[in-house]
C-alpha cells in the first residue's frame, strides 16, 4: 500500500485531515511555514516534526554506493532483488561462489542486525538449499560484525550471551570486537584487517536525523537530532514541537537521552498532540514522561530475546510468541492482523514462506 493510501486508511475518521503527498524542501520558522517541492508553501499555527531518521554510514569508505541499509520498504526490496539476483547467477555460473557470491556480512549487531542475520540463515539452509539443489547453498556465510564487545549492547549480558549463542547454532559467525572500513562490490574489509569474501553488506549499524532538520537553522546535537524542552517543542518555538528519531528527547525521570525506538516515537507523538491541544485551549502543557514497555529483538523461528521494564527477561520459545504478540497490536487494522497470523500460521507449519514475488525494480 502506498503512504499516501496508508495514511487515508488510517485516518478515514478524521474528516478534518487533509493530505498531500510532496517533497519538504525547508522549514520556516520565522514566517511558519513549511517549504515544499511540488506545491506552494503550506503555513502553520502548530508544526509537528516526525521526520524519521536515515541510514548513517559513519564515514565507512565505499558503503554509501555498495551497502545495503535495511531500514525502508524500497531498502527491502533493494535487498531482496540483489540476493536473489547473485543466487541467480551462480546457479548460471558456480565459479562465483567461490569468489563470496552467496556470502553476506551484516553489519551491526543491534537488533537489525541480530533479526537480519537470524533471517538470512533461515533463508538460506531453510530455502535456498530447495529452490537451488545444485548450489552449495550450506556453505554460505552469515558473518554479523559488530565493534562492541557484545551484541544487543542495550541488552543485559544473559540475553547478550544468548544471542551470539543462538546465532552461531544456526550458522551465524559472529564477529565480536571488529568493525568494517571499507566494502567493494566483492569484499569487506573490516578493522582487523581481514578482508572477507562477500557480495553482499547488510548495513545495521546506525542512524542520523532526516536532513531537513538543517534547515530550521538551530545547534543539533549528535547524529543530527534536533534538542527539544521537556514538553517536546522547539526552544523559543513554543508552536513547534520534534518526536521520534529526529528528536534529541532527555527522560524526565533519569536524565538520560532516549534512544530512536519505535515506542519512545509512539508516545512522543501522542505527547506531542496532547500538548497541542492543551496550548490551544490556553493551558500549560505537560512534560513527556516515557513509559519503559521494554525491549524485543528475534533471532529465528522460536528464538527470540525480551527485556521487560522491570527487570525480566525472556528468551527463546517465550520470547518469541511474545514477540509475535506484540506485533500484531501494533499493527493498525484487524484484516493486517488476519493476513499477519495467517502468514505466520502457514510458515510454522510448513517452513516455507507463503510470497514469493519477484520484483524486477531496474526493469520498471
Amino acid at each position: 500500500m502506498a503512504d499516501h493510501d496508508r495514511g487515508v486508511d488510517v485516518l478515514r475518521a478524521q474528516r478534518q485531515v487533509t493530505i498531500h503527498v510532496a517533497t519538504a524542501t525547508g522549514i520556516d520558522l520565522a514566517q511558519r511555514r513549511v517549504e515544499l517541492q511540488e506545491m506552494a508553501p503550506l503555513p502553520y499555527d502548530y508544526l509537528v516534526l516526525a521526520l524519521g531518521a536515515q541510514v548513517s554510514f559513519f564515514g565507512v569508505r565505499g558503503a554509501p554506493e555498495h551497502a545495503f541499509p535495511l531500514y525502508t520498504l524500497p531498502d527491502a526490496i533493494r535487498l531482496k532483488e540483489h540476493v536473489l539476483g547473485k543466487w541467480e547467477a551462480a546457479d548460471r555460473d558456480p565459479a562465483l561462489v567461490a569468489d563470496g557470491a552467496l556470502n553476506i556480512v551484516v553489519g551491526g549487531g543491534g537488533p537489525t542486525g541480530v533479526e537480519s542475520a537470524g533471517a538470512f540463515i533461515e533463508l538460506y539452509h531453510g530455502n535456498f538449499v530447495q529452490d537451488y539443489p545444485k548450489l552449495p547453498g550450506k556453505d554460505a556465510r552469515v558473518t554479523l560484525v559488530e565493534v562492541a564487545p557484545a551484541l544487543l549492547g542495550m541488552f543485559k549480558r544473559d540475553i547478550q550471551a544468548y544471542t551470539r549463542q543462538a546465532l552461531e547454532q544456526r550458522g551465524v559467525e559472529v564477529r565480536l570486537g571488529d568493525g568494517v572500513v571499507e566494502v567493494t562490490p566483492t569484499r569487506v574489509t573490516l578493522q582487523s584487517g581481514a578482508e572477507l569474501k562477500a557480495h553482499t553488506l547488510v548495513w545495521g549499524a546506525g542512524l542520523q536525523a532526516n536532513p531537513l532538520v538543517h534547515t530550521l537553522g538551530v545547534p543539533l546535537e549528535k547524529g543530527g537530532r534536533v534538542p527539544v524542552g521537556p514538553d517536546l517543542s522547539l526552544e523559543g518555538h513554543p508552536e513547534v514541537f520534534v518526536v521520534g528519531d529526529s528528536a534529541w528527547i532527555s527522560d524526565t525521570t533519569t536524565h538520560t537521552v532516549l534512544p530512536q525506538l519505535g515506542s519512545v516515537a509512539l508516545q512522543s507523538g501522542e505527547c506531542a498532540g496532547a500538548n497541542i491541544a492543551l496550548r490551544s485551549a490556553g493551558k500549560p502543557t505537560e512534560p513527556f514522561r516515557y513509559r519503559d514497555k521494554g525491549m524485543m529483538a528475534i533471532i529465528g523461528r522460536g528464538a527470540a530475546v525480551a527485556q521487560l521494564p522491570w527487570g525480566r527477561t525472556l528468551k527463546g520459545k517465550l520470547a518469541f510468541l511474545a514477540w509475535g504478540a506484540v506485533h500484531l497490536a501494533l499493527l493498525t487494522s484487524g484484516e493486517s492482523r488476519a493476513k499477519a497470523m495467517l502468514d505466520w500460521g502457514w510458515a510454522g507449519v510448513t517452513r516455507r514462506r507463503t510470497h514469493r514475488l519477484r520484483v524486477d525494480t531496474a526493469k520498471r
